[in-house]
């Protein structure tokens, strides 16, 4: 089994959802991060953002270019042996019915407390320690007793606790205020260097938190570097910082 250790390089990806309208969901797209580096990618809906997470987790293959792992093609790894190293939190957080340890546990069975602990707490999900039976907690179908932010806290933390090389996250901290949005991202930059990250959003504040930004629109790369150097050099990136921060400073 070939281990990752969390580079990633897609070299002039196009694809195109089959039996879709044909059009392509992503064009031609290039870039390359480092193991243990955090990226965020951030464009309007329907950019191509999560579209690029299901070409990594391989639901889909590129119709053209390559996308390496470790400087290995993504086809020559097995799916199992790749996706047994990437987790993903996506937007809407799939809890089920059952104690809040059974979530937990959900994927990694072998995680002693002391693990769990960690986990709930760098994901910023302390108030399952508030509720009378903790871990014990039982959740509804969903995991509908809790709020949206609470359980996409569940969900990272479950995430987390798995310790795999590659971590997406999918507007996974969406329904989070800033500031606990804010902490939680820190936490994740205290791990990063044992993790890839990679923050799919729509929101500037959340993408500034990354050290690397790729900005795609209609499928197309239309910038990537750092917060600063796309503020220079990238209108679309421009126009979402305006658009959301400068706005909000204004009201």
């Amino acid at each position: 089994e070939q281990k990752l250790q969390g580079s990633i390089e897609c070299s002039r990806v196009s694809f195109a959802y089959p039996n879709g309208s044909g059009l392509l969901a992503l064009s031609d797209v290039s870039f390359k991060i480092n193991a243990g580096e955090n990226l965020a990618i951030i464009g309007p809906t329907g950019s191509g953002k999560s579209t690029l997470a299901w070409l990594l987790l391989r639901f889909y293959q590129a119709n053209q270019g390559k996308i390496l792992l470790d400087g290995l093609e993504i086809n020559s790894l097995a799916v199992h042996n790749l996706r047994s190293q990437i987790a993903i939190v996506p937007q809407k957080s799939l809890l089920f019915s059952g104690t809040i340890e059974e979530n937990l546990l959900w994927g990694n069975m072998q995680a002693d407390i002391t693990q769990r602990q960690q986990a709930l707490e760098l994901a910023r999900a302390d108030f399952v320690q508030e509720f009378p039976a903790a871990e014990q907690t039982v959740l509804g179908s969903r995991g509908d007793n809790l709020s949206g932010g609470q359980r996409q806290r569940l969900s990272l933390a479950r995430a987390l606790k798995k310790k795999k090389k590659i971590l997406i996250l999918d507007d996974a901290t969406s329904a989070l205020d800033g500031v606990t949005e804010a902490k939680v991202l820190k936490n994740l930059q205290t791990v990063a260097s044992n993790h890839t990250v990679i923050i799919i959003t729509q929101r500037c504040s959340t993408a500034m938190a990354a050290g690397r930004i790729l900005v795609l629109d209609e499928g197309e790369k239309v910038g990537f570097g750092t917060h600063s150097e796309l503020m220079q050099q990238c209108p679309t990136y421009q126009e979402i910082y305006k658009t959301q921060i400068e706005s909000n400073k204004v009201s």
